[in-house]
């Protein structure tokens, strides 16, 4: 019986899958080096100086994760790179691909016998003449829902507005928002000039990382162009409009948002917190260039690829955070999503090397980051990161539905492949030291109505943010895992 290209790409995935729900193996420690701090892009680049290759060095010979040679070149990382990358995307999209069956079941089956299933499944329907086109249409419908979540949620009522206690409700300002017709025409505008930039940004890095000497500070203008806002740290009055009631000061809380939020967005998310969580929180705003934008900008987060020197979200949410530990919070709380957790991660890998004294800092200013992460607690959301490790914060939990293929290409991806996954350093895939909340028959990504909206309705159930901080006894219990990662 003949076999689609579809479906032998499906069926060739079924040995490395199938030791999805394998006991992991030993999770082990890697520490950036020590040029992280002062240029972020080290740690995922593989652009090595003269001279640099020491440090790099002296690095790595504290490092059991998985890595690729150190005689490799610059080209040869960039390669493996972009050839794993291009895997790890497949195998995203095949995993993400085995959803239905998950959700049908409720989620009460193993990974493992929901990949059987899904491979039977599209080997009946080759034999039964359905070829790529069924192939190719079933996957980007999975791909659509995992983002989006599943059709029926399109029927859902909308959520209630939250409610934000003000000191001086009549002080609230108002904003006026841009209607969804003009921010469409702004986007249909700028998108022929963004295509033009892009490849021309593309081709400029393809040509500059083979064929010219690149400096640390060399940037890409086109890059830069693209990326055209800027950061932005609010506090309490510019997120809520006015003075807020904090019933917990001595707690600090910090929300890092993800693609495709703009301004106003990121704020609606944090009041949905604060009604929530009941403590107010201050937006690490990552500005959004446009969906597609975004995606390149996480590749660069998470892989170094297209990378255009330093990271400007990175660099500044680790200055801001400095700046915040001198203020002597009893506890500090870190919310990241999508691509705030690329960051967020990178961020928490920084001050890491600080601990570890691999980066140079006063005594002072060592012990007083080692305190604060003492006390910090870290809950990335659906996490696309490269590099997660707590071994140095209070809690740290990754929090994905199964079906939310940015969290298969992070914390979701397959266990045993995870290591074979490198970055352009050469270091392959690391969760450690984290717990993982997963809801196995849910869909979706985006923050409010795939996680926070579901967490008062019993998702994450074992999440400390729902045991400890949910203000609202949820509406119901739901059987995510908080034990083996996919069992």
């Amino acid at each position: 019986m003949k076999i689609t290209l579809a479906a032998a790409a499906l069926l060739s995935l079924a040995v490395p899958t199938a030791a999805w729900t394998a006991v992991p193996l030993p999770s082990t420690t890697v520490r950036s080096s020590p040029l992280s701090r002062r240029n972020p892009s080290h740690l995922q680049v593989g652009i090595l100086e003269d001279g640099d290759a020491e440090e790099v060095a002296s690095a790595k010979e504290v490092s059991s994760q998985m890595s690729l040679p150190l005689n490799l070149d610059r080209k040869a990382l960039r390669a493996v790179s972009l050839i794993t990358t291009v895997a790890g995307a497949v195998v995203t999209l095949a995993a993400t691909c085995t959803q239905p069956v998950m959700s049908l079941s409720g989620g009460s089956i193993p990974s493992t016998v929901a990949w059987i299933i899904t491979l039977g499944i599209a080997y009946a329907a080759n034999s039964i003449g359905l070829g790529g086109g069924f192939f190719i249409g079933f996957t980007l419908l999975c791909f659509v829902s995992g983002i989006f979540g599943s059709p029926m949620s399109f029927f859902e009522p909308a959520p209630p507005e939250p409610q934000v206690k003000m000191v001086d409700p009549s002080s609230v300002e108002e904003v006026t928002e841009k209607s969804l017709v003009a921010r469409t025409l702004s986007m249909i505008i700028r998108l022929p000039f963004q295509i033009i930039l892009v490849i021309l940004a593309i081709t400029d890095t393809i040509l500059s990382t083979t064929f010219m000497e690149e400096g640390k500070d060399r940037r890409n203008w086109f890059w830069d162009l693209l990326f055209d806002e800027e950061e932005q740290f609010l506090g309490y009055e510019e997120v809520y409009g006015g003075e807020v009631v904090n019933d917990h000061p001595d707690e600090l809380w910090i929300y890092i948002n993800g693609i495709g939020t703009d301004l106003e967005a990121g704020k609606n998310h944090c009041k949905n917190m604060y009604d929530m969580f009941g403590r107010p929180v201050k937006l690490m705003h990552n500005p959004t260039d446009s969906f597609v934008l975004d995606l390149f900008e996480c590749l660069m987060g998470k892989t170094g690829l297209l990378r255009h020197c330093t990271t400007g979200p990175r660099k500044f949410i680790l200055q801001e955070l400095e700046e915040e530990m001198k203020k002597d919070y009893k506890k500090i709380v870190l919310v990241a999503h999508s691509q705030g957790t690329i960051i967020t991660g990178n961020v928490i890998a920084d001050f890491n090397d600080i601990i570890d004294g691999t980066e140079e800092c006063s005594d002072e200013e060592r012990a007083l980051i080692k305190d604060n992460m003492s006390k910090m607690e870290v809950y990335l959301v659906a996490s696309a990161a490269h590099y997660v490790n707590g071994k140095y914060v209070s809690n740290l939990e990754c929090l994905s539905n199964r079906g939310d293929p940015v969290a298969v290409a992070g914390h979701l991806y397959p266990e045993v492949l995870k290591r074979f996954w490198f970055n352009t350093r050469g270091a392959g895939m690391l969760y450690n030291d984290c717990i993982d909340q997963v809801e196995k028959a849910s869909w979706g990504h985006m923050m409010e109505p795939h996680y926070l909206i579901p967490m008062q309705k019993g998702a994450f159930s074992g999440s400390k943010l729902v045991t400890s901080y949910l203000s609202k006894k949820p509406q119901e219990e739901s059987a995510s895992e908080t034990s083996e990662l996919l069992p």
